[in-house]
């Protein structure tokens, strides 16, 4: 019985280059240290991690789309006495 034949060695050079399309960017942020406390606990609160929640909510703060449903919130919450009399409860 004759050894198993290994597939010839790539030399690590001649393997092509992984790009990353989507590369994430470290930021350094103080908070104090009771916030900082706060924060961890909400986090773990809702099964998380703090990067993952500070992250959520920056997304969400961008978030041109929500930015336009929460100003047409806005307008129908000035009008609410309106649609109260209008429609009752």
């Amino acid at each position: 019985m004759s050894p198993p034949t290994l597939p010839p060695f790539r030399s690590p050079v001649q393997l092509p280059r992984c790009t990353v399309k989507h590369m994430s960017r470290h930021v350094t942020i103080r908070l104090e240290e009771e916030f900082h406390e706060r924060l961890k606990a909400r986090a773990a609160a809702l099964g998380t991690t703090v990067t993952a929640l500070i992250t959520e909510v920056t997304e969400r703060e961008l978030d041109e789309d929500r930015k336009t449903f929460l100003s047409g919130i806005e307008e129908f919450a000035d009008h609410w006495g309106y649609f109260q009399e209008r429609f009752g409860n």
